[in-house]
């Protein structure tokens, strides 16, 4: 006896569908799963994300990220205080007012010249504001009228004492972290690279995240010099960590270079852009993926193999001792991350050294690599991806509320930034704060992520969480 077709399914009257002729519903709306008919929610492509800032806030927060840079957004008139509004409850170690300056498009610059008025604002905002670097974006409208931006932001260099760097690409940047690598990426090609290495055991990060002046990003730069000097190197200038642009010019006294994910330019680039060494890593958050890192900087630096081995033995050796209260409390409970690929990566290797099952991740970028770079960030640090991990790349808003409603093993606990989830199941699960935004979260006191520091700190965070709870 023939099947009947779904009412939903069923072909007009009087019209029998051949074998083999595609179905009337919409493409994509149903899927077959293991026999069963499963709906496929047609409107997730279009839905907000937990994220939604894009590439122009990631130039302005690479910006804040450099002390006396001024981000001069060139675009129409619009309610762009709103930038600024959402940096605010992140960062309470900085104002934001005075790092953006507006040019304000009138209809007629739209259809005159849309070059002009840059180089006239530009000079005015210098005039008003005496920044140290001016870093020029543009909203995607302005690319597409076809201006010469490179000629624009070449007269407006001519008549400012201040470098001008035009940030290209940051007004379609599909995210924030596309945004903030579009100003590493200017900025390294405004580097004076012919100048000669001043020290070859000097280390330079090249793609450090650095979202706030605040306590837990200045606890994990003083952690990774620590470990450079108790190896004998030196710190070199960070892109990006706070500091002036007269220091980050001396980054081509660095002998070695270390790229970290936020980089937006492979190693072989930087590579040969630079002509220095290049050592590419995941984030040195968690046991292995710290040891790893310093192992292989000390091969690329030469150093002697008996005084790396001994200070990753010594430091493994304190770190486990200090953890293993918290690792008899966590351990077997279920994990969930949301985050950016890189930091989702090495909460999980943290999570799986603390004994936890990592069952749930979001990936809350969409430039980052997705699945693929998480599982090669994962086995960087020196891990395997969990056999009964869920992965979400780049979730709407809808969809990472309801995920925990779904069949499968239900996280207890979860790192993740503010995302607005009160209402929803995840509101219920003990959470520790981290990434951008974290507006219930500051740090007063160092609080590191990163080296065998952050691996204590992050797992008394993890505990408190649990034990708040529990």
């Amino acid at each position: 006896m023939r099947r009947r077709l779904p009412a939903a399914r069923q072909p007009p009257p009087g019209i029998r569908r051949r074998r083999g002729q595609p179905s009337a519903h919409p493409p994509g709306v149903r899927t077959h799963i293991g026999g069963a008919v499963k709906p496929r929610d047609a409107l997730e492509p279009f839905s907000l994300r937990p994220v939604a800032q894009g590439g122009l806030f990631g130039a302005f927060l690479a910006s804040c990220a450099i002390e006396g840079a001024l981000d001069v957004l060139h675009a129409g008139v619009g309610c762009k205080g709103k930038t600024q509004r959402q940096l605010v409850d992140h960062d309470w170690g900085q104002e934001t007012h005075a790092r953006v300056g507006w040019t304000e498009l009138s209809e007629a610059e739209w259809i005159r010249d849309a070059a002009e008025p840059l180089v006239r604002n530009g000079v005015e905002l210098f005039r008003r504001r005496k920044p140290e670097l001016m870093l020029v974006t543009t909203s995607s409208a302005v690319s597409m009228t076809g201006v010469d931006m490179g000629t624009a932001v070449e007269q407006l260099a001519r008549k400012v004492p201040c470098p001008v760097a035009f940030v290209s690409g940051a007004g379609d940047a599909p995210d924030l972290w596309a945004g903030y690598a579009a100003v590493i990426r200017s900025l390294f090609g405004l580097i004076d690279w012919r100048e000669p290495v001043g020290d070859r055991h000097a280390v330079s990060f090249v793609g450090y995240f650095f979202h706030r002046h605040e306590m837990d990003q200045a606890a994990n730069l003083s952690e990774l010099r620590r470990l450079l000097d108790a190896l004998g190197a030196t710190m070199g200038p960070v892109l990006l960590g706070g500091e002036r642009w007269s220091s980050l010019q001396g980054v081509h006294r660095s002998g070695l270079l270390l790229r970290l994910p936020f980089a937006g330019m492979s190693a072989k680039e930087m590579a040969a852009v630079s002509g220095r060494k290049v050592l590419d890593c995941a984030l040195p958050m968690g046991l292995a993926a710290t040891s790893r890192w310093l192992r292989a900087m000390g091969r690329r630096l030469t150093l002697a193999p008996e005084r790396v081995s001994r200070l990753v033995e010594q430091e493994e050796k304190k770190t486990r001792t200090r953890i293993e209260m918290a690792r008899r409390v966590l351990s077997g409970h279920r994990l969930a991350v949301l985050a950016d690929t890189p930091a989702a990566a090495a909460w999980c290797g943290l999570g799986l050294e603390l004994g936890m099952e990592p069952v749930l991740v979001a990936l809350l970028d969409r430039s980052l690599g997705g699945e693929a770079a998480f599982e090669k960030l994962l086995r960087a640090s020196g891990h395997q991806r969990p056999r009964n991990l869920r992965l979400l790349a780049f979730p709407s808003m809808r969809r990472l509320r309801a995920c925990l409603l779904e069949e499968g093993p239900r996280p207890e606990i979860v790192v993740r930034p503010d995302l607005s989830l009160a209402g929803s199941p995840w509101e219920s699960l003990p959470a520790v704060e981290s990434g951008y935004p974290a507006r219930h979260r500051h740090a007063v006191y160092p609080c590191p992520d990163l080296g065998y520091s952050g691996v204590a700190a992050q797992a008394q965070r993890l505990l408190d969480a649990w034990m708040w709870c529990h």
